[in-house]
């Protein structure tokens, strides 16, 4: 994981008075816990290429709960002692010994309009283990292939937390990467879903074939409905971008090309709809599968 798609002007000013920390009237709990730790302050523009910055108070307080010691700190709106969401992410931040910094509510939406009062900023995220997935008997990752709607990749990646997805496979180029929006509308699937930005979509494929792994394209030139297919145990789901689809060299990587069906050919599925759909039809048909093989083993 590399790109976050998070990085502003270097020219902005807006943001040189309010960049210091809370004063007495900083976010404090209780028994006058502190909230603010030792450490200058940072403004929207010294945020490091490498941090990955995190909106939306589910995204925030998954990261609170699954990563804590990689948070490099959080920011809070001024005013947020009026809000309970608020007040419960300075609990979670305090109980992890993060750092905690009150900005205006101006520098916070920069990263996101609705950016619901709070940012935290973390180093690292789940990494995708080609190795480890030669040992899954059962197992999904996703391809996709260019990308650019952020609410599309968020909501991907929110899906494929709780389809169990074992990685998703980005573009570095023309392709949105893990940005504050993301975070927010993955609601803390990016926390548990690796997600890996390549250059090379083939070396990838090819070391996924190897590992057992059958790729499945989805495509309106396919000639076999997903409902149709009989899915093998170790999946990969190679979805296009929103307007032009897979690339062709993309396409050339997979070892079938279906369809999902629909009742006007006059539009297309949404990109994170359709990977919903494939992604719940594979879960289905790897549940039956289990049952399958249990129903075998008692006979």
């Amino acid at each position: 994981m590399k790109k976050n798609n998070s990085r502003f002007s270097s020219n902005n000013k807006s943001n040189q008075k309010s960049s210091r920390g809370p004063s007495q009237g900083g976010p404090r709990r209780g028994g006058g816990e502190r909230a603010l730790q030792n450490g200058g302050s940072r403004n929207e523009n010294q945020i490091p290429r490498d941090w990955r910055v995190i909106i939306g108070t589910h995204a925030i307080t998954e990261v609170l709960k699954v990563r804590p010691k990689q948070i490099k700190g959080m920011w809070l709106r001024q005013g947020w002692e009026d809000s309970a969401e608020l007040r419960e992410l300075n609990d979670l931040a305090l109980a992890a010994r993060v750092k905690i910094e009150v900005k205006a509510s101006q520098v916070l939406e920069k990263f996101g309009s609705s950016v619901q009062g709070a940012a935290a900023f973390a180093e690292g995220a789940p990494e995708f283990d080609m190795q480890g997935l030669a040992e899954l008997d059962t197992s999904i990752v996703l391809i996709l292939d260019g990308i650019e709607d952020p609410h599309n990749l968020g909501a991907i990646v929110r899906t494929s937390w709780l389809t169990g997805v074992d990685g998703v496979l980005i573009p570095e180029d023309r392709a949105v990467g893990l940005s504050p929006i993301v975070h927010k509308v993955a609601c803390g699937g990016v926390e548990h879903v690796p997600v890996e930005e390549t250059t090379n979509f083939a070396k990838y494929a090819e070391e996924l074939k190897e590992k057992g792994y059958w790729i499945f394209g989805l495509s309106p030139r396919g000639e076999k409905s997903i409902f149709d297919l009989k899915l093998p145990e170790k999946v990969v789901w190679a979805i296009g971008s929103e307007d032009k689809g897979m690339r062709v060299t993309t396409e050339r990587l997979c070892d079938e090309l279906v369809f999902i069906p629909q009742a006007s050919a006059s539009a297309s599925y949404n990109a994170s709809v359709a990977t919903a759909m494939a992604l719940t039809e594979t879960l289905r048909q790897h549940a039956s599968q289990h049952a399958t093989r249990e129903n075998t083993k008692k006979s």
